[in-house]
Formats: C-alpha cells, sequence, structure tokens
C-alpha cells in the first residue's frame, strides 16, 4: 500500500479533482444518489478519462486514502532516518495532527461510509511500525492480532468521533487521551489488573 506511485501531472490533477467534485456533490447529495456522470461533470473530464482512473465512485475515496497513507508513511519514514523515536505516542501524535489537517477526506470517508479504508490503512501502518507500537502495551502472542485490530479500529472511531463534534480538543490532547483509554483497555483484557493502579 505505502509504494508510491510516479504520477504523470495530468493523472495527479485528473483524481484530485475527481476527489473535489466528489466532496462538493456531497456537500448537497447522498453518496448513493450521486451518479457518475455528475462526478464527470462536476469534474470536468470526460468520461473516458474517469475510466482511465477508476472503476466506480468508491474507487476516487479508495485511492484518495491510499494516497493520504502513502504521504503520511513517507513523511513518517524520513522522520524515523534521522532520529528514532523511543515509543509510539509519537507516531499517533503526529497521526492524529495530520487528519485533523484533512477535513475534507474525513468528511467524504464518513460520508461514503468507506470507513473501513481508514481503519485498514492505520492497521497497516500499525503492522509496519510493530516493534514500536509494543512500547505502549505488552506483546501478548496469543492476543497480538486482535490488539492491533482494536487499536486501528479505536483510532477511527475516535478520530470520526471527534470530527462529527467539531473537534474541540487539539490533536495532542486527542492522542494522550487514545494512548491513555487504549492502554487501560489493553490491560483490562490482557493484562494484570494490578497494573491499572500503576
Amino acid at each position: 500500500m505505502y509504494q508510491n506511485e510516479k504520477l504523470d501531472m495530468r493523472i495527479k490533477y485528473t483524481r484530485e479533482w475527481t476527489f473535489e467534485a466528489l466532496y462538493r456533490l456531497l456537500e448537497r447529495k447522498s453518496y448513493e444518489s450521486i451518479k457518475i456522470s455528475e462526478i464527470i461533470t462536476k469534474a470536468g473530464i470526460s468520461r473516458a478519462t474517469f475510466y482511465r482512473n477508476f472503476s466506480t465512485k468508491d474507487d476516487i475515496v479508495k485511492l484518495k486514502v491510499k494516497m493520504f497513507f502513502e504521504d503520511f508513511f513517507a513523511s513518517i519514514l524520513e522522520l524515523s532516518l534521522t532520529e528514532e523515536p523511543e515509543d509510539e505516542l509519537y507516531l499517533i501524535q503526529s497521526f492524529f495532527k495530520r487528519i485533523d489537517e484533512e477535513e475534507k477526506l474525513v468528511d467524504t470517508v464518513i460520508n461514503t461510509k468507506l470507513e473501513y479504508l481508514m481503519v485498514a490503512g492505520i492497521l497497516e501502518l500499525i503492522n509496519i511500525r510493530r516493534r514500536q507500537f509494543y512500547t505502549l502495551v505488552r506483546i501478548n502472542k496469543i492476543a497480538e492480532g486482535y490488539t492491533m485490530d482494536i487499536a486501528a479500529s479505536s483510532a477511527w472511531t475516535l478520530l470520526s468521533r471527534w470530527h462529527r463534534s467539531g473537534k474541540q480538543e487539539t490533536s495532542q490532547e486527542l492522542s494522550n487521551i487514545y494512548s491513555s483509554a487504549f492502554k487501560s483497555v489493553y490491560i483490562a483484557l490482557f493484562g494484570d489488573i494490578e497494573e491499572l493502579n500503576k
């Protein structure tokens, strides 16, 4: 997922215009009622151009989410080449801060009901950075897959709730809420109950 494609500038702009057209249409219509012909007209592209880049409406959102995670991962990779953080809190903080800057993407993902795409992206990010992820929680081989699924889905649930409620907390405050809540849930499910009191 995180292999950056080399894109011709025309393709890049076509994809951006198409996403922008879908976003604008979602401001006044439900996703289900939007036709591909409306997206094409709003984006100012031909039907052939649309189908060279996408097969369905969902593909517009899938590609935008993919591009977001590719870009985010590249920036994290670049940072880790210069400094190796001690734990994964920096990744959570960086991710929440970046999501804070992605109003259109978050709105579109929520309005199209394609939220599983964000959960899948977060899960892949956790998998790639699993060594640091385990500085947040003890490794429990039996529960490992479940733990990572819980981490990914709860991160998106928290982010979408935050977004829907008008983002009253800062992204920094939200990342602290997430990491402390996640540790508590993890310990309650898989760890020593005495650790909750530490």
